[in-house]
């Protein structure tokens, strides 16, 4: 059953003193689920109070650094600490060469097994105690995929990083926990439209068409302090992930 979650990073692009770079952890009462894993997730992590024998499964929605760059040294720590239990990686078809490739080239021994499966080949899959996944393929510069996980009691879409698009709707229709980016301002849309991002009220406006029960925004420019975002919170209505609280799904 899920749980609840939390964001370990919710900067756009550039981690700052204050905000590291995307990731979330969304936990069952058994096991925990990673999507995302930017610079510096390892230590947001740590800090957060997780652990190791939790966390069994990591969800990746594009190659982008600022989503992976902390995947190679969090997967390197818990080879030297001998973690054993298979890791299930799920990602892009290139994510596997990704990995694999930078071991080699660093001269490292795997001592567990990282089970590689390609969300291309795969609109849908089951995790343990029956969490279903779906994914939708978002508009980014390159393939980029949201993802929406359901038990029988709750549901949770998260989407980053893509345009605002009418997919989504379909995609995360009734959800109760709506997660998506808001990267840019509004009086920003131009280079929204031209990197291929959200901005706050585009992403409010989606969450409002889907008829999901709350929206919470998250991946901000570093350029937005907390200040400015948290009075588009109350004029906007949603809540923002530049906080590090534990949301509980249900």
């Amino acid at each position: 059953m899920l749980h609840h979650f939390q964001k370990l990073g919710s900067s756009a692009g550039i981690p700052t003193k204050d905000r590291g770079v995307t990731s979330l952890i969304v936990s069952t009462h058994r096991y925990d689920i990673m999507i995302d894993c930017g610079e510096g997730t390892y230590l947001k992590w740590l800090e957060a109070g997780y652990k190791w024998q939790r966390l069994k499964y990591i969800l990746i929605t594009h190659m982008h650094p600022d989503h992976t760059a902390g995947l190679i040294p969090l997967i390197f720590y818990r080879n030297i600490l001998r973690i054993e239990p298979p890791l299930v990686l799920y990602g892009p078809s290139n994510l596997e060469e990704y990995i694999l490739d930078s071991f080699k080239h660093q001269g490292i021994n795997l001592k567990f097994d990282i089970q590689f499966n390609s969300i291309e080949d795969l609109p849908k899959f089951t995790l343990n105690d029956d969490i279903s996944v779906k994914t939708a393929q978002l508009e980014h510069k390159v393939d980029c995929t949201g993802y929406r996980m359901e038990d029988e009691n709750t549901s949770l879409a998260f989407m980053t990083d893509t345009l605002p698009i009418h997919k989504t709707k379909e995609f995360a229709y009734g959800v109760d926990h709506f997660i998506h980016e808001a990267t840019f301002l509004d009086e920003h849309l131009e280079l929204s439209e031209e990197t291929k991002h959200t901005t706050f009220s585009q992403a409010v406006k989606l969450g409002q068409e889907s008829k999901v029960g709350q929206i919470y925004l998250t991946h901000f420019s570093p350029r937005i302090d907390d200040k400015k975002i948290e009075t588009l919170e109350s004029e906007l209505g949603f809540i923002s992930l530049h906080r590090s609280q534990k949301i509980k799904v249900k």
